[in-house]
């Protein structure tokens, strides 16, 4: 019988050193007990993102780069600097913070009806298990497309809260990203030795605070995010 190749998922483990494993599960402590993102969630995402820190791009970069792959947007938008001197996306311990916070923030942007800007909001998924696909489809394409997306697929006659009816108007990229990253996470959470219930802990407080930022709008009330 012919050997078994290993997975991705078998590789990155190969190379998720004690250090960035605890990186990791410090991250998913901006989880709680209203989601369901883990720490397996991260390693997932980290994995389909930059190989496990294999394939970050330049540092400086206009376009995106680092651990999690995020443009110089996204990264400022979560408090992290991007320079060719101090590109902090290329810091794990940063990188994994905004990852976390952003998958966070998209949680909640998805759960309830949220504006992103005066032309554009999110239509609320109820679905928890349905919601993760949003939630993971926003954090390739951006919250602003998805919600696009959801407002399209409701025009059209759809189900705005169905992945599978919104789908139809993203890009491909999105698509094949939600069918994969998904099936990473439970391989992660059946073989990797990460705790997760590191996120039971709360987040530190202190920690990658930010003084700059700007609000949505969810249910009527306004929600800090950090710039």
């Amino acid at each position: 019988m012919a050997e078994r190749e290993p997975s991705n998922v078998d590789q990155w483990l190969e190379r998720e050193t004690p250090r960035v494993r605890k990186v990791l599960e410090s991250a998913s402590r901006y989880f709680d007990s209203n989601d369901t993102l883990t720490v397996n969630t991260l390693e997932a995402v980290y994995g389909q993102e930059s190989s496990f820190g294999t394939m970050l791009g330049t540092r400086g970069s206009a376009s995106a780069a680092g651990h999690f792959q995020f443009t110089p947007e996204t990264a400022k938008r979560y408090g992290l600097s991007v320079s060719k001197k101090n590109d902090q996306r290329f810091d794990i311990d940063y990188a994994s913070s905004a990852a976390a916070r952003y998958l966070k923030d998209l949680d909640t942007m998805f759960s309830k009806r949220t504006t992103l800007s005066r032309q554009r909001d999110t239509i609320a998924v109820t679905g928890v298990s349905e919601r993760k696909k949003f939630i993971v489809g926003a954090f390739n394409a951006g919250e602003g497309r998805v919600a696009r997306a959801q407002r399209l697929a409701e025009k059209a006659g759809k189900d705005p809260q169905l992945w599978s009816d919104v789908a139809a108007y993203l890009a491909e990229e999105t698509r094949r990203y939600v069918e994969t990253v998904p099936r990473y996470e439970l391989e992660f959470a059946q073989k990797s030795p990460a705790d997760k219930s590191k996120k039971e802990k709360g987040v530190r407080r202190g920690r990658y605070h930010c003084t700059e930022g700007h609000r949505v709008t969810i249910d009527d009330r306004p929600v800090f995010i950090c710039d």
